[in-house]
């Protein structure tokens, strides 16, 4: 059974599609924070605090860029029991996209990726690290991984075993799953 948030129906909240129709690198469904060469910009010279975010039960679908990008920058978050659908995602390589830290990313369940199902990255030293990947339902096509975690020797990301593909099978990952 799939984790629900403390008060939460069971029906999708909202739905995210069509994004990136004028110009596909700018096409994510939902994007949390800056990147780092936005924030002298957006975040008085330091990182843009969208901090401890819950994005929770949204459909996204149809977008050119990554279903979910979370930036360097960002601290805490919930990604929970989202549905994520890559078909015609042609700017990225994965449904989601972790740069930033302490992020849960639990109950999702992805199709139709490009390349791989959630990744992680260290742009910035410091960032990218303490994430957790759990309860996931993933199909990913051979030969991407359902999670690729960039840099796991110094960033500390965690994929727990409860990482499944729809048959129920473990999915790939480039680290060991965690019990």
């Amino acid at each position: 059974m799939r984790p629900q948030c403390p008060g939460a129906s069971a029906h999708l909240e909202n739905t995210v599609t069509r994004t990136g129709l004028r110009k596909g690198k700018f096409g994510e469904g939902i994007y949390v924070g800056s990147a780092q060469s936005n924030w002298e910009t957006y975040g008085d010279g330091g990182p843009d605090r969208s901090d401890d975010n819950l994005l929770a039960r949204n459909d996204i679908s149809g977008t050119t860029a990554e279903s979910v990008d979370i930036k360097e920058g960002t601290t805490g978050g919930r990604l929970i029991d989202n549905v994520f659908d890559g078909t015609g995602m042609t700017d990225a390589d994965s449904w989601v996209d972790v740069k930033g830290n302490g992020w849960v990313i639990s109950g999702n369940t992805g199709r139709n990726t490009p390349k791989d199902g959630f990744q992680t990255h260290r742009i910035l030293e410091g960032w990218g690290t303490d994430n957790v990947f759990e309860d996931n339902v993933l199909d990913v096509p051979a030969p991407g991984e359902g999670i690729y975690i960039h840099k796991p020797k110094v960033t500390d990301n965690r994929v727990l075993c409860s990482n499944r593909d729809s048959s129920g099978a473990p999915v790939s990952s480039t680290i060991a799953c965690e019990s």
